[in-house]
Order: structure tokens, then C-alpha cells, then sequence
């Protein structure tokens, strides 16, 4: 296909692909497999570190990912979902893929599944694209988040030097169980044969079934409190950060990724680095302590504009807003919620630091709707608007220096606000 076609046929790629989603989540292997096989299996063709995790995941992949480009190798980063574009969730040292680059994955994949017996997902194809793209970049390594779970995600195909999870939390309880052993049970399901695992958990049952895990399959295990332990000072916004393990010692370095929660995600993130060290020699305490330093990450504890402060989070679920007491004495708090979430009680979450909640809706049929959001408020007082740009035009208003305005609640809520942000506000672009 020449590049003159693709370039004509872009947009009914990318609408071929989204209209994928209309096969929902299929937990198995079987699919990716067979799209993987019939194209030279992309997936053994790098190196590669495979993350999983309740929260935290992406921002550790982050982490690393900018350790691996100030030690000079090129690197290959997949995420979901994206934000505003597609592309995003397939980086190449930092950058989404170019267009044409993406176009031919889609064309590709979609010939395959042309003729597969069992349709598969939006997942599944953008996972292959990933294992597709990366290999054809010759990247030095490739750093795979998990999109669910971890067991049968389609991620699991990979062959990884390294292995993390990052904490376990309840979510997607339908596929995953309803208790957290059984969802560190899936998590940890990413675990190899003597690969290290690297177990940013510290909550006893499910870092018993973690370390039961590793154990079944011989992997060394780098355990945060037992094997490396950090410590974070300062501001939430501008924090220092020290590591220490029986390899090495980072002290009172500076994080990039602001949020007390990323101290933890920046020490799985190095204990990944130490497992990494020996095949990257170039990635050093040096290297490590630059890639920190420089990482970012959009939409997790983001500031995009000063007067009013805004800040923008992805979080999604009951912990994930848990996480953000830590950052806001008082805020102006605007929230749109997916519909599979337990609102209610992230709503809970927010009151303690919210001065004003807005209540409101993002594009999509993922979004609950406004009724259902202000019932699950219940007694809590709060201001339903319809839209998002109504409801930051709003949360705008009350906003002050003392006040800012918070968005959160979903990942589709941050990146909708981002974008209306950026083109209706004057926010910077955003930077991976």
C-alpha cells in the first residue's frame, strides 16, 4: 500500500480500528496469538519490560522509559488508553509514531483479522500494532503497561527481561475476582520463569500471593520494603526523592512526576533499572537520576495552567482518588465519571479537600450519565452541569490561587478537558 493510499484511506483506518470497541473485553491469548503469527511475531523481535498494576503502572513506564533516553537507547513505549490521539499510546523515544507508520499497522492487522474466525478487540489490535511498530523501529527495549489484569491480557505474549507490579487495588472485579488476592493472582500472572519481578505491593494477602507467584516460577523478586525502600521530602509539587538497595543509593534527587503517590512508583521504576543494568550498562545512577528528573507524564498530577491554578488527574478509581488528599488542602473540584466506577465512593473521596463540586459528563458512551452521577453524590452538596466545557468554563470562575480547580475522574475526562484546554485556554501541548 502506497503512502498516497494511506494517506487517503487514514480516516477510514482509524474508524475500521475504534469500531473494534464494539467487541468489549475479551480476556485469552488466542487472538493475539494468531495476529502475532501471521506477521513474523513482532513480539520476540526487542527486548522488552512488561508492567502491571492498579494504579501507577503508566507513570512507572514513564519513569523508566526516560532513564532508558538520557542513557542514550531508544525506546519503544506502549500505554492505554490515550488521552486525545491514538497515536499516543505507541511512543518512540518519547514521540508518537508518525501517521503513515500507524496507518500501515492498522492495514496490516486489519488484512489478518479479515479472515480470523473470531473477531478480535480494540485491544488486542493495538497491542499487535505496538509489538509491530516497535520491532520495525529496532528499538533498544520496549516498555509494555498492561491494559488489564495481566494473565490473560494480550500483553502477556511478550518475552521480558524485567517484570514489575505496581500495587493491587479492587477493580474490574467481574474479569478479575473480587477480593485482592485473586486480583494479585491475574497481576501477577505476568510473571516468567526466572525473570526478576520487581513487587511494588506491601498490603500482606496480596503480596503473599505475589511472592507465592514469583516463587512457583523461580523469579529473583526485588520487594519494595524488603529489598529497596525510598523516601520522598518536600513539596507535593517539586519533591526530592532517595532510593537505597544493596546495589545502590540515590539521595534528595528531584521527580519530575509530581504527587506524593509517584515516590513509590519511582522506586519500582528504579529497581527495575537495577534488573535492566546489565544488559544497559549506559543506564547508571547518573542516567537514572536525569530520567527522573526529566520524566513527565500528562493528565497525572498535571498543572496546565497558572492563573487559576488547574490541575488535571487521571484518576479513576476509589484508591487513585485517595491519592490525591495528599496534594490539595481546599480545591475547586470538577468530576466526570466512567459508569463501570464505583462514583459514589470516589465522590466520597473528594469532599474532604473540595470546597465546590461540579458534577458532569464526558463525550462517549463510557461516561455515566448526569442523573446517575448526581444520585450517587446523594446528600453531597454539588452543581451539575451538563457538558464539560460548560463545567470548566464554571470551575474557571470559582477557581483562585488559593483554590485551584482539580479534574478528575477518569481517564476520557482528562483527556477531553486537556484538549479543551489547550485549544480554548492557551494550556502548553502536552509532553511524553
Amino acid at each position: 500500500m502506497t503512502d498516497a493510499t494511506l494517506t487517503t484511506q487514514g480516516s477510514d483506518l482509524r474508524d475500521y480500528l475504534f469500531s473494534l470497541t464494539m467487541h468489549g473485553v475479551k480476556l485469552g491469548l488466542d487472538n493475539i496469538r494468531h495476529l502475532l503469527a501471521c506477521s513474523g511475531n513482532p513480539q520476540v523481535g526487542f527486548p522488552a519490560v512488561h508492567v502491571a498494576g492498579t494504579n501507577g503502572k503508566g507513570s512507572v513506564v514513564a519513569m523508566l522509559d526516560a532513564m532508558m533516553q538520557a542513557a542514550g537507547y531508544h525506546t519503544g513505549r506502549f500505554t492505554s488508553p490515550h488521552l486525545i490521539d491514538l497515536a499516543e499510546r505507541f511512543l518512540l523515544d518519547g514521540r508518537p509514531v508518525a501517521e503513515d507508520k500507524l496507518l500501515e499497522s492498522i492495514a496490516c492487522y486489519k488484512q489478518i483479522a479479515d479472515g480470523m474466525p473470531h473477531y478480535p478487540t480494540f485491544f488486542e489490535m493495538n497491542t499487535a500494532m505496538a509489538f509491530r511498530i516497535f520491532r520495525q523501529a529496532r528499538v533498544d527495549l520496549g516498555l509494555m503497561e498492561v491494559g488489564m489484569g495481566g494473565r490473560l491480557d494480550s500483553t502477556n505474549v511478550v518475552e521480558p527481561l524485567s517484570t514489575a507490579v505496581t500495587n493491587i487495588g479492587l477493580e474490574h472485579t467481574r474479569f478479575l475476582g473480587d477480593t485482592l488476592e485473586l486480583i494479585a493472582g491475574e497481576k501477577g500472572g505476568i510473571f516468567k520463569p526466572n525473570v526478576p519481578a520487581v513487587i511494588g505491593e506491601t498490603q500482606p494477602g496480596p503480596l503473599s500471593v505475589l511472592r507465592r507467584l514469583a516463587q512457583d516460577k523461580g523469579c529473583p523478586t526485588h520487594i519494595l520494603g524488603e529489598n529497596f525502600n525510598f523516601k520522598t521530602t518536600g513539596p507535593v509539587w517539586c519533591q526530592r526523592f532517595s532510593y537505597e538497595s544493596d546495589a545502590w543509593k540515590l539521595d534528595d534527587i528531584s521527580l519530575g512526576l509530581a504527587g506524593r503517590y509517584q515516590g513509590e512508583n519511582a522506586a519500582v521504576a528504579v529497581a527495575l533499572a537495577e534488573t535492566l543494568q546489565p544488559y544497559y550498562p549506559r543506564l547508571n545512577q547518573e542516567t537514572v537520576e536525569t530520567g527522573l528528573a526529566q520524566a513527565a507524564w500528562p493528565c497525572r498530577m498535571e498543572r496546565v495552567l497558572e492563573s487559576p491554578p488547574v490541575i488535571i488527574d487521571v484518576a479513576h478509581n476509589v484508591p487513585g482518588i485517595h491519592r490525591l488528599r495528599e496534594a490539595f488542602d481546599c480545591c475547586i473540584t470538577l468530576m466526570a465519571i466512567s459508569s463501570d466506577k464505583a462514583a459514589d465512593q470516589m465522590i466520597a473521596e473528594v469532599q474532604p479537600f473540595t470546597d465546590t463540586l461540579i458534577l458532569s459528563t464526558f463525550d462517549g458512551k463510557r461516561s455515566l450519565g448526569l442523573d446517575e452521577i448526581v444520585a450517587q453524590a446523594g446528600l453531597y452538596p454539588h452543581i451539575a452541569v451538563p457538558t464539560l466545557p460548560e463545567a470548566i468554563a464554571l470551575g474557571l470562575e470559582k477557581a483562585s490561587a488559593d483554590r485551584p480547580l482539580l479534574i478528575t475522574g477518569s481517564v476520557y475526562t482528562a483527556g477531553e478537558a486537556r484538549k479543551i484546554l489547550i485549544e480554548d485556554y492557551g494550556a502548553a501541548p502536552m509532553r511524553f
